[in-house]
């Protein structure tokens, strides 16, 4: 008795995992069930239409195929019952052939009593067990969405000879990084999917990098250039995509993109040393005390950076950092926000 429930239970699952992978792999066309009297093969008269059914969708389709799964009742020997539910295979196998379907397009299994669709404690539930179903389906083949892309191109170049710069572009958006290297003449091409803002960075030994925003919202092709200044001790560059709340060291969302930037750079640039400067936005005033509240805080502007830096493995000697208050401001007499924005910012100096 337990070896039979335990070849039942096995059935039941390799039959269950068979028809999953199935629906994942196929289209249902048609899936109806015959029934069958106790002990019987012969098929009803009532069921005529349903094997007509099943005979149109097969031979509307040559990529179809009709899977056949009979199966009985338990009342019986379990011998028996596997012979009956053959028989019933057969006879469905026998009429969809003689209905005009190619005998290629049918499967058969015979399941015996070891599938049944209800209990078979009672007569309605042996009744539903006595039956042949038949699935007619094809091969699913799913339709891919085209996504619109957009071609992000351009050339980097040098900004001082004009001449073009072999360079390692860095892309930045919701779906991940990517990375590409131009070719001789310093032009890149990269494709990425329209509705999306991208953040392009363009990185070269020698050169400060520079960060540009492609919106690629219904733009089939944008032109992306790039001019790079040389990094030489003494040249500066200003993180412009680094902006601090009013009055605090606090960075403003989106920022640390512009903090991985400058980690890339001292990577990119593994000899260079360079000095963090930190700067405040007081314009029409003269130059704030050191030890004022406002220079300390473009020391601490400039400390953020610094500690980032470290966090993120470069060296602290080829690191120092310095506040600077309001005596560098790019608008001394800074009358709008965008003015006001860039004055609060940090600067690297190369100095070796």
């Amino acid at each position: 008795m337990h070896s039979k429930l335990l070849l039942v239970l096995i059935v039941f699952i390799t039959s269950l995992s068979i028809a999953r992978a199935q629906r994942k792999t196929y289209l249902s066309l048609y899936s109806e069930a015959v029934y069958f009297n106790s002990g019987s093969d012969k098929v009803f008269p009532k069921f005529r239409e349903t094997l007509k059914g099943a005979a149109k969708a097969i031979n509307a389709d040559k990529e179809a195929k009709a899977w056949i799964q009979a199966h009985t009742d338990s009342m019986g020997g379990y011998l028996a019952n596997q012979v009956l539910s053959d028989r019933r295979a057969s006879a469905i196998y026998t009429a969809l052939v003689d209905l005009g379907v190619d005998s290629f397009q049918l499967k058969i299994d015979s399941h015996g009593e070891y599938i049944p669709f209800k209990s078979n404690g009672t007569a309605i539930g042996r009744a539903l067990n006595r039956r042949v179903t038949i699935e007619v389906v094809r091969p699913y083949i799913p339709v891919v969405k085209s996504v619109p892309v957009c071609r992000i191109k351009g050339r980097i170049i040098d900004a001082k000879t004009k001449q073009p710069l072999e360079t390692r572009l860095i892309f930045n958006s919701l779906a991940g990084t990517d990375s590409l290297d131009t070719d001789e003449d310093g032009r890149y091409e990269y494709t990425v999917a329209m509705e999306t803002t991208i953040e392009v960075r363009a990185h070269t030994k020698g050169y400060f990098f520079v960060s540009k925003l492609a919106e690629t919202q219904n733009e089939a092709i944008i032109e992306l250039n790039f001019t790079l200044e040389p990094a030489i001790i003494g040249g500066k560059m200003a993180l412009s995509d680094l902006f601090f709340k009013s009055g605090t060291s606090l960075l403003m969302n989106a920022s640390e993109q512009a903090l991985d930037g400058v980690v890339s750079f001292m990577k990119f640039n593994s000899a260079l040393k360079i000095e963090i400067g930190g700067h405040i936005n007081r314009p029409n005033q003269a130059p704030v005390p050191e030890g004022s509240s406002s220079f300390r805080l473009s020391q601490a502007r400039a400390v953020l950076v610094y500690s980032y830096l470290i966090t993120n493995g470069i060296n602290k000697d080829r690191l120092s950092c310095k506040g600077y208050g309001n005596s560098e401001m790019i608008h001394p007499r800074a009358n709008t926000p965008i003015q006001e924005q860039l004055n609060r910012r940090v600067e690297l100096k190369v100095i070796e």
